[in-house]
């Protein structure tokens, strides 16, 4: 390996020489989304390091990545904040979300208060 990829698999796209498709979903998902920022995700015991890309809407594209500074280059160039999930931490925004399904709306402060109220009331009963 020459330490210059996106992954020490050779059937994952590789910085230093890209499979068009893994950069090309990059790309496409942060030019069709808005907010869009990228997050450098630690390697873990079951998952390679990864660039995960996370737009305003809290939708998502990951792809593993072996370099941090080309995926850092990777966002300079395509002019998103780049960061390190270690560090920072995944956006709030992103959490609960899956691709499957949104997450629900969490319920506003005058809901919770009626809520509360009506609980409160229903223990008076």
């Amino acid at each position: 390996m020459t330490g210059l990829g996106f992954c020490e698999n050779s059937l994952v796209a590789r910085f230093g020489k890209p499979k068009r498709d893994e950069l090309e979903k990059l790309k496409d998902f942060a030019a069709k989304h808005q907010g869009v920022e990228g997050y450098l995700e630690p390697r873990t015991a079951t998952f390679d390091q990864s660039l995960l890309l996370v737009a305003r809407g809290g939708e998502w594209q990951r792809v593993p990545v072996a370099d941090r500074k080309r995926a850092e280059s990777f966002c300079k160039k395509l002019g998103i904040p780049f960061y390190d999930a270690g560090i920072v931490g995944y956006p709030e925004r992103m959490r609960g979300r899956s691709k499957a399904k949104p997450a629900p709306e969490a319920p506003t402060p005058a809901e919770l208060e009626a809520w509360f109220q009506s609980e409160s009331a229903a223990e008076g009963d």
